[in-house]
């Protein structure tokens, strides 16, 4: 009888542990796309959510890296291809560069199995919660979504992916500042 009693009162104070704890790591439930706000752009996508994926990417063009001179970062001049299409040229520090695998049926035998991206640090909103994070530049406009969000930022986000759902947060909790959108809602 004395063991029953402890073993029902150990498991009711793991239990309340454990709830008490629940609301420290609460996680974000996001569907398989949502709005990102780019805050350094003032601009919002929709993404497709991936957890397959690693980083994030935002459709780009025209990429070319400037060195810095002196103890100046490298800048990322490139094309940002806006959610109209339109092109909106931006200038921001390099983070550094990484390297995609590229998909087999992307290039031939004798060309190289991965493309070299620059990568930026950007500060992503989703649902009202923002997070700088690497976000690399690449040519996207093939893609259904103009934006990929990984593994990577999606645990900074300490989110969770719902594939059966789709823009489950709320794109109104993010500031919005891109004029070109305003003017198309």
């Amino acid at each position: 009888m004395r063991f029953a009693v402890f073993t029902l009162l150990f498991t009711n104070a793991i239990l309340f542990t454990a709830a008490s704890h629940a609301d420290d790591d609460s996680n974000q439930i996001f569907g398989l796309s949502e709005y990102v706000y780019i805050e350094e752009l003032g601009v919002r996508y929709k993404a497709k959510i991936d957890t397959g994926a690693e980083s994030a990417s935002i459709n780009a063009i025209n990429a070319q890296v400037e060195k810095g001179k002196g103890k100046k970062d490298d800048i990322v001049h490139f094309d940002l291809v806006l959610p109209d299409d339109s092109l909106k040229s931006v200038s921001l520090p390099l983070s550094k560069h990484i390297r995609i695998k590229r998909r087999a049926a992307d290039y031939d035998e004798d060309e190289k199995d991965y493309s070299r991206r620059p990568v930026l640090e950007l500060t992503l909103c989703i649902g009202g919660n923002s997070h700088k994070v690497e976000v690399n530049l690449a040519d996207r406009r093939q893609f259904s979504k103009p934006m990929l969000v990984g593994s990577e930022p999606l645990t900074a986000f300490n989110a969770l992916v719902d594939p059966s759902k789709k823009y489950m947060q709320d794109k109104t909790l993010c500031t919005k500042q891109d004029k070109s959108e305003e003017q198309n809602e």
